[in-house]
């Protein structure tokens, strides 16, 4: 028990020293081997890899991802079926399902005209986006009191 002295501070996140991993060793030996990849390693290598595939058009050059997408809406845009389905969705994942070019929208004269006299009709007021406070008029949202 007198080698044993170095053992005082054993407990939880302190393991006796002899039991300790030596400086250099792997807590999993067996593990993953130093230089090995993962796959998103290797996909972002293939992907990213540079190509040219001929085309009625003449050459077309770019990465890998480039070209897979430019044949899928290509296709697509043709009326396949099973690469709209595929594209739609990705469309949606990586973009969002906002409406793009739409800008700001306004409404024609006859519109906000219409929309003018409704809103009259019902005490609100005339501007498309009223205020919030206007919005939240008349209710005790706060449990506050004064109305």
């Amino acid at each position: 028990m007198a080698d044993d002295h170095d053992d005082d501070d054993v407990g939880y996140g302190k393991p006796p020293k002899r039991h300790q991993f030596k400086p250099g060793q792997s807590g999993n030996p067996k593990g993953r081997a130093k230089g090995s990849r993962g796959l998103k390693t290797d996909l972002t290598a293939v992907l990213g890899a540079k190509q040219t595939i001929p085309t009625k058009k003449g050459d077309l050059s770019g990465t890998r991802q480039y070209l897979t997408l430019a044949t899928l809406a290509t296709r697509a845009a043709h009326g396949d079926l099973k690469a709209q389905a595929l594209l739609i969705p990705l469309i949606v994942q990586v973009l969002g399902v906002e409406d793009r070019g739409a800008g700001d929208r306004s409404l024609s004269p006859q519109d906000q005209a219409i929309l003018d006299g409704y809103l009259r009709r019902h005490d609100a007021p005339s501007s498309p986006q009223p205020k919030e406070e206007e919005v939240c008029k008349g209710k005790d949202n706060d449990g506050g009191g004064d109305g």
